[in-house]
């Protein structure tokens, strides 16, 4: 179940799990960087990072792995993605919190573009995570959906990001908040399809914030 994952894990048993999702094309290593900038800060913490389901289809002899195909951004197409990702990512997590013997509410997803929309639909299959952090995403919730359970998000993304507009960061926000989601944002100005130093220190200051059962608004 974890042999496809890179992870860093404390000196201890861990308290804690934030599970990183990276983006279309990338692969775990990639955002386990950031894991290793908020390791110091973030005691009794593992990180896990795990390749996507799939190999990349834009970088399929590389190291590039993706959780469903992504051609374009046809809300149809990108729902049927989610549909296939989705119980993949819900075993993982399940076994996940086993192994540690922790609760959902123990574990704190952080998603990066694609990751971000894969980390959203777990708001529809676990209730009580500990919270979620989606950097430069968008929200495609199913149909027919009233309400959610009360998962604390952090949304971060740039103003100039050219391949996930600005603009998804509002919609988002405003469909969560009407599902009765608490949803905070960081816009980053100037900043295109990344992560930079003010959003990373967002998302540790939520993390902790959330460890401590002391919600936050940024």
């Amino acid at each position: 179940m974890f042999e496809n994952c890179p992870c860093l894990l404390p000196k201890g048993t861990p308290k804690k799990i934030v599970l990183f999702l990276h983006g279309y094309g990338s692969n775990g290593d990639d955002l386990l960087e950031i894991g290793r900038i908020w390791q110091k800060n973030l005691e009794h913490t593992a990180f896990f990072s795990p390749n996507g389901i799939e190999l990349s289809d834009i970088n399929p002899y590389g190291e590039g792995y993706q959780w469903f195909g992504l051609s374009d951004f046809n809300p149809l197409n990108i729902r049927a993605g989610l549909d296939k990702a989705r119980p993949h990512l819900k075993r993982f997590i399940t076994a996940l919190l086993a192994e540690y013997r922790l609760l959902p509410s123990d574990l704190i997803l952080v998603g990066f573009s694609q990751g971000t929309m894969l980390a959203l639909e777990m708001l529809f299959c676990i209730s009580k995570l500990g919270g979620i952090i989606g950097y430069s995403g968008a929200f495609y919730p199913p149909a027919n959906v009233s309400s959610l359970s009360s998962t604390p998000i952090l949304l971060v993304h740039g103003t100039a990001d050219t391949v996930v507009p600005y603009g998804t960061l509002q919609i988002a926000q405003s469909q969560l908040r009407q599902l009765g989601v608490n949803v905070m944002t960081k816009t980053c100005h100037g900043l295109g399809h990344s992560i930079d130093e003010s959003g990373l220190m967002a998302g540790l200051d939520f993390i902790r914030h959330q460890q401590q059962d002391q919600p936050i608004a940024l």
